[in-house]
């Protein structure tokens, strides 16, 4: 396991200073204004800083070949989640333009927060508005992307809210 993590974190370095070094090409610009590759240069920043972190715990805390995976595979239940979740990234894509980004994000919370990582219903019902209400007003309020609207739209929440 030990091999495989540091073939992929060295890949995932590689990754990274190609993403900054293309950003840069494109302009960074200022902080202030950002150029176009801004976001590329930070995002492979940040990429390269996790991949060498992750590099760094691969030798601090050496286990034996296979072990992580056995652990999260027995333990956990890992295929049936990353299974469970795969498909519910899946369907969040199909349904989105249908239903729109409020109902499907909505659904998509409560599927992990009861199914993945199960919590007493309030809960998930708590944290999954207020994923969608921070979402919408980070997003379509503050920042205007235009997501799927559905049949609820951001002026149906606008006419709730005000």
């Amino acid at each position: 396991m030990r091999r495989y993590d540091l073939v992929s974190t060295l890949f995932l370095m590689v990754l990274a200073a190609y993403v900054s070094a293309s950003g840069f090409r494109l302009g960074f610009g200022e902080w202030r204004e950002p150029g176009p590759g801004f976001l590329a240069v930070l995002s492979g920043l940040a990429l390269g800083a996790l991949a060498a972190f992750w590099f760094g715990m691969t030798f601090a805390k050496p286990q034996g070949p296979g072990e992580i995976a056995r652990r999260f595979i027995a333990d956990t239940g890992g295929l049936r989640i990353v299974g469970l979740t795969a498909a519910a990234l899946i369907a969040f894509a199909l349904l989105l333009g249908p239903l729109g980004f409020p109902l499907t994000t909505l659904a998509f919370m409560m599927f992990l927060l009861r199914v993945i990582e199960p919590q007493r219903w309030g809960l998930a019902l708590a944290l999954s508005v207020a994923t969608v209400v921070l979402c919408v007003v980070v997003f379509q309020v503050w920042l205007q992307v235009q997501f799927p609207e559905g049949p609820v739209s951001i002026h149906t929440i606008r006419k709730w809210i005000f």
